[in-house]
């Protein structure tokens, strides 16, 4: 294939990702954990660093979403743009990959196509969060790793230099999620395997590999200590629901659909069942038809998040716990390599009418996928904290006698977020009945952070945010955000706004009984899941 063909192919794939990625991608409203990352990286760089250390996730994004704010900003575009990017650049570092180990352009487009237009890898575009991130790193990272160990008649120079990318990057990757050191150990694996394979006893061909796993180290040395702190942290107070039979069955059917579903339906169980033995199947055929050993790199670091998740769930159960690490957004890693070995299969079709055939039924799969996600999601009447806040934005000026308290640590930090970015536009299509409003217009002064009372989070009677448990967001919570009482934080004739939500298992909050409700307004919201609403009650209180 000639080159100008060649870009024109993937400057299309990639036209093509970046439309899936941007649709609609700003109507959804920013939500508790991205907000943790636009807050957090507001801090002076000491503090961010020691706040980042009590929370439980390492420090690498942090750091570079910061840098990349300092030239695109703290908009929500401007957040979600680096997810976006880095899905993008996820696509192009696959294709790569598999070009250099597999030594196939058309597998390497398949590849770049398949997770341009993954709704699994589409969905985490729209989340300002370090999963698309991390998948670029652990692509890159195997990438450097093939480049090294193909680099056998190249320079010893350029062989020493891919191996320490590799060690560098791989050790980026590990400090960027902790579910990327199940990742790297397969890598590592891979790596050692091939040189016990390939050289046996000659260990001088072992040095450059161990000065890339030293590289590695010396990049996570530096963290160990807080590393440690939050691994114990997390033991002491956890969240995440434990493995059951379902679990992995249906992560294989987000990564090869990535349609959300209802497992508890019998028909989608048969259906996760069925993509679960096709899974089995095509991995098969894949090593079957394969000959090139990078194969063996594939299935490690498709497998290695599983195994990890299930060591975890074993040692706990030793240990007389129900806790697991399993969510299916950590799988994101492995799905970029669930793709690969997809599309090494696709292009190992003895008939490639056949392939084309399914290549073209699978992408249109991925596309009804995707419409039917959007569809489903109903964005455009789920406005949620964006306009909650632009209500506040609206009606709670700042004076003594106005009350801003919010009933969920989750809701907390994404209300912070858009009243001090100064919310002024609505998201979605259903109107705002804002009784502040002076023919439709707010002035300037009444959509400013500063004019607004300072939102303070009802604590239940914890006076010490260090109280709460870590996943509420003690890590950029303080003590003077809190609102222990309700009846400590007014006085006759205030009015409070009192923002709570139905997600996270909350509910509506108790309130003295010498407040008097006088309105209600719910804002239906697309994240964590469907059914949430947060909600704004206002109270005056006699």
């Amino acid at each position: 294939m000639n080159k100008i063909k060649l870009y024109i192919i993937l400057t299309a794939i990639t036209a093509t990702g970046l439309f899936l990625r941007f649709y609609h991608n700003l109507d959804i409203s920013l939500w508790h954990d991205e907000a943790f990352s636009a807050l957090l990286i507001k801090y002076p760089w000491g503090e961010m660093f020691y706040r980042i250390g009590l929370d439980v996730h390492p420090p690498v994004y942090y750091i570079v979403l910061r840098l990349w704010s300092y030239v695109a900003g703290n908009s929500l575009l401007a957040l979600r743009g680096f997810s976006i990017l880095f899905g993008l650049f996820t696509s192009l570092a696959a294709y790569g990959f598999v070009k250099a180990a597999f030594k196939s352009e058309k597998s390497a487009l398949i590849t770049a196509l398949l997770i341009s237009t993954s709704p699994f890898q589409i969905q985490y575009a729209t989340e300002a969060r370090m999963y698309t991130f991390g998948a670029f790193l652990a692509v890159l990272a195997a990438y450097f790793l093939v480049k090294a160990l193909e680099a056998g008649r190249e320079s010893l120079k350029t062989k020493n230099l891919y191996y320490a990318l590799f060690g560098i990057v791989s050790g980026l990757a590990t400090l960027t999620h902790y579910y990327l050191l199940f990742s790297v150990a397969a890598l590592c694996l891979y790596a050692l395997c091939y040189h016990i394979y390939y050289y046996r006893f000659a260990f001088k061909k072992y040095l450059s590999l161990l000065t890339s796993y030293l590289l590695l180290i010396a990049v996570f040395l530096p963290w160990l200590k807080w590393f440690l702190f939050q691994y114990k942290q997390v033991g002491s107070g956890y969240w995440i629901p434990p493995l059951d039979r379902w679990s992995i069955p249906s992560t294989l059917w987000q990564m090869l659909l990535g349609i959300g579903i209802d497992i508890t339906h019998k028909t989608t169980q048969v259906g996760v069942v069925l993509v679960s033995l096709f899974t089995l199947y095509f991995l098969y055929r894949f090593i079957r038809s394969t000959i090139n050993p990078h194969k063996w790199l594939v299935i490690l670091a498709l497998g290695a998040p599983f195994g990890g998740a299930m060591l975890f769930a074993v040692l706990a159960h030793l240990k007389g716990e129900n806790s697991s690490v399993y969510l299916v957004r950590y799988f994101l890693y492995a799905s970029t390599f669930y793709t690969i070995a997809l599309a090494v299969w696709f292009t190992n079709f003895k008939r490639q009418w056949l392939a084309y055939v399914l290549l073209a039924i699978y992408v249109i799969v991925n596309l009804s996928a995707f419409t039917h996600y959007w569809k489903e999601l109903d964005v455009k009447n789920k406005s949620g904290m964006a306009q909650a806040a632009e209500l506040l934005s609206h009606n709670a000026a700042s004076f003594d006698g106005n009350k801003i308290f919010v009933g969920s640590s989750f809701e907390f930090f994404n209300l912070k977020y858009y009243l001090s970015n100064n919310l002024g536009k609505t998201i979605g299509s259903a109107p705002l009945p804002l009784p502040a409003l002076v023919d439709g217009h707010c002035a300037i002064d009444c959509l400013n952070f500063d004019h607004l009372p300072r939102p303070l989070l009802y604590s239940g009677g914890n006076t010490h945010a260090s109280n709460l448990p870590h996943f509420a967001g003690t890590a950029i919570l303080t003590d003077s955000d809190l609102l222990p009482k309700f009846a400590d934080g007014v006085k006759q004739g205030d009015t409070v706004w009192l923002l709570w939500t139905n997600g996270f298992g909350g509910s509506k909050p108790e309130v003295p009984k010498n407040w008097t409700q006088v309105e209600e307004k719910g804002f239906a919201e697309v994240r964590p899941y469907v059914g949430t609403w947060v909600i704004i009650t206002k109270y005056i209180v006699q």
